[in-house]
């Protein structure tokens, strides 16, 4: 058992799991929480008691409205490029989480689409893993640029 705690602390099970699909409803097992469509159904999930916020992020943003067209892209195979919710500002509770998130001990998880619907229903997220705060510019909503 204790071989086992030992290798939880150095190995995160969702290493096991990088590259692979997911419906919406499937990622909150993967934290060990339940899905609840008013928790879930958003692109920015914070998870407090666990200290892990999860992005839920759509590339192909057609058919949304203006305001909901986050310019969400990825600059090169290690680093991306994810646009905040209108009313996170880097001074914000939200967004200080974000940039502080390593010094907080608080992980972010990337999970990525290519467009809402597969198939008539919703598109699968591929979990991509954890990634790393960078840097930001803007506010309102904030551009915030990840590494892998």
């Amino acid at each position: 058992m204790r071989t086992l705690a030992r290798l939880k602390a150095l190995v995160d099970p969702l290493d096991f799991v990088l590259g692979e699909s997911f419906d919406r409803e499937q990622i909150p097992s993967l934290f060990g929480e339940t899905f609840n469509p008013g928790n879930w159904n958003v692109g920015h999930i914070v998870l407090n008691e666990q200290k892990i916020h999860v992005l839920l992020v759509t590339l192909n943003k057609q058919g949304k409205a203006d305001q909901n067209r986050y310019h969400d892209y990825w600059i090169d195979a290690n680093t991306f490029h994810w646009q905040s919710q209108n009313a996170t500002t880097p001074t914000s509770k939200r967004g200080q989480e974000l940039i502080q998130h390593e010094m907080l001990g608080i992980r972010i998880h990337l999970f990525v689409r290519e467009t809402k619907l597969q198939g008539g229903k919703g598109a699968p997220f591929v979990y991509i893993g954890k990634v790393r705060y960078r840097s930001h510019e803007g506010s309102r909503p904030m551009s915030v640029i990840f590494s892998l």
